[in-house]
């Protein structure tokens, strides 16, 4: 099902190969709302063995309601967040996380592209577009899987969790964590800004309401949000509403975008 929100503004943006550019989250927007995410892909590939596994999935059976709970404060969810990633970075610490491991982990780990998420990477490289994406996944692992898929072109700009290795085994995560809730965060480098310049349209896409925080409010205005919404879809369709300007439920598609937006006719 599509939703369009705010029909004046969708009609009002006119995207052009010169005047936009994406700000997109990975797991579940550019992969399916039924694909493992990146920090799912060690335990489902087993990479770092059962144990690991078990204590993974009781890591997300314990934060992921809290995740997509709506009616919890910014300030709960964010605490949740923190404890979480910060939980599972441990467990990698715990079992030596190697970087081969990653790169295995591509092949069985079940990350899937949404329909016409490959599609649309091609044509925002072939248009050169810039394509920003801000994940609070594994960066290593979105690096790695857009290669394994001969998608990682220079127009793409991975801002993430980055694990550092030292002798190919795991060392540290880069800088500060970004979870679910803390998007804000994320400041761009300067060869990334450059590209951007004299592009003062958005196109955003997301799963969760936190991914809006992925630009300031005061860039709302120029751009055009899009929320994929797979899970509660009835309890949470009315704050998606509020806060996109499309919403596609069940599986929408890039496709679906492009033919309300006409992305690739530009």
């Amino acid at each position: 099902m599509i939703y369009i929100n705010n029909e004046e503004k969708v009609k009002k943006i006119k995207f052009e190969k010169d005047n936009f550019y994406v700000v997109a989250d990975f797991d579940k927007t550019l992969t399916e709302g039924n694909s493992n995410s990146t920090w799912a892909v060690m335990a489902n590939s087993n990479q770092l063995g059962e144990e690991y596994s078990k204590k993974r999935n009781a890591l997300y059976e314990k934060y992921r309601p809290i995740e997509i709970d709506m009616t919890l404060s910014d300030e709960e969810k964010s605490c949740a967040m923190t404890e979480w990633w910060k939980a599972h970075i441990s467990l990698f610490k715990e079992y030596n996380l190697k970087q081969d491991d990653i790169k295995k982990s591509i092949i069985d780990g079940g990350l899937r592209y949404r329909v016409g998420a490959k599609q649309f990477l091609k044509k925002m490289h072939e248009l050169n577009i810039p394509v920003i994406i801000i994940s609070a996944g594994i960066g290593n692992v979105i690096e790695e899987f857009l290669k394994f898929e001969n998608d990682y072109y220079d127009n793409i700009k991975i801002v993430s969790n980055f694990i550092e290795f030292e002798n190919g085994n795991y060392k540290q995560i880069k800088g500060e964590i970004i979870h679910a809730l803390n998007k804000n965060i994320v400041s761009l480098d300067d060869k990334s800004k450059e590209l951007l310049k004299g592009r003062n349209n958005i196109l955003l896409l997301g799963d969760g309401l936190p991914d809006l925080k992925m630009i300031s409010d005061d860039m709302m205005e120029s751009a055009i949000t899009v929320g994929f919404l797979e899970e509660k879809i009835d309890e949470n369709l009315k704050y998606f509403n509020e806060g996109f300007d499309i919403v596609l439920t069940n599986q929408g598609t890039l496709d679906d975008v492009n033919k309300i937006l006409n992305l690739y006719n530009i």
